[in-house]
């Protein structure tokens, strides 16, 4: 089976070509834009390219990773600071000068993101852009899964023994908001956004008898959670499978640093709104867990 038929990538690129169509009827396109959750398309985009520009040719993939990369982070950035500014409003009895300060940094934003996406073809009409990256990625999106299939192994075995080395060393230190917390779950994240997009490429498989440490991450919400919810395996596509208890566990810690995450950037925005004492730090500890092995074996039948 070609890659075209199992990464949602054709099927993101439409999508966003109907948004952008959609928007442009609206008397606020930029808005339209990211409330229509184009953010989800360019999410998804930017994982396959993650993948891509290691198993493929890094001269057509890596460019391609960092048009849907910069688009995310632009409607990221924007994301954070109106959800952010909606927080703080919400607050009573706050002077007529913040609330002012919070809605002219919301149209700043907005302003800077309508340049952005107008600047790199996304808006008004996202056809053209498109049919030129559809092109690009022609001859990757053509390859067979057969073919495929130890490449995708060796880049996610060699992302999760990064993540934990990085992790054993100190390197991603969960007492920090920027450089430990947000670049954790950013990093341990991608794994579940790989599965999403892989087409069914990634399964989980149950163990007969699970790891006691493991047990307190099957929680009833993470269990059913959309979030560890993979698509079925295409017929003839022999699968990557994952510890079901362990990606489980995976999902506790991408919400829990989520969690953690939204309330240190939160409180740094209100900081600079409202003139607070700013701390560098993030005080709030994570359960500390092993490493987590996510794959098993993968020889075949």
């Amino acid at each position: 089976m070609k890659l075209i038929k199992l990464f949602n990538t054709y099927d993101s690129l439409h999508g966003l070509v109907s948004l952008s169509k959609e928007a442009a009827k609206t008397d606020d396109p930029t808005l339209t834009f990211f409330q229509q959750n184009a953010r989800n398309n360019f999410f998804d985009l930017e994982a396959a390219f993650r993948i891509f520009r290691k198993t493929h040719s890094k001269d057509v993939a890596e460019p391609l990773y960092d048009i849907y990369k910069s688009a995310e982070d632009a409607l990221g950035k924007y994301d954070f600071i109106s959800s952010s500014g909606i927080k703080i409003l919400s607050k009573s009895k706050l002077p007529e000068e913040i609330k002012e300060k919070i809605n002219h940094q919301e149209k700043k934003a907005r302003i800077e993101l309508k340049q952005f996406l107008q600047k790199e073809n996304w808006l008004p009409d996202a056809t053209e852009n498109v049919s030129k990256q559809l092109e690009q990625m022609e001859d990757i999106l053509a390859t067979d899964s057969d073919d495929f299939r130890k490449d995708f192994i060796k880049f996610l075995t060699k992302t999760i023994s990064k993540i934990d080395e990085e992790y054993r060393k100190g390197e991603l230190d969960p007492h920090l908001l920027e450089e430990g917390i947000h670049e954790m779950r950013r990093d341990i994240r991608w794994i579940s956004i790989y599965a999403k997009i892989s087409g069914g490429f990634i399964q989980t498989q149950k163990s007969e008898k699970v790891n006691s440490e493991y047990k307190k991450y099957l929680t009833e919400e993470i269990i059913s959670s959309s979030f560890i919810k993979l698509p079925p395996c295409p017929a003839g596509v022999e699968p990557i499978n994952l510890r079901f208890e362990n990606f489980a566990a995976l999902s506790w810690m991408i919400q829990a640093l989520g969690n953690l995450k939204d309330e240190g950037l939160n409180y740094e925005n209100q900081v600079q709104l409202l003139g607070e004492e700013k701390s560098t730090k993030n005080e709030k500890k994570i359960p500390k867990i092993q490493p987590i092995p996510l794959l098993v074996s993968q020889k075949k039948a």
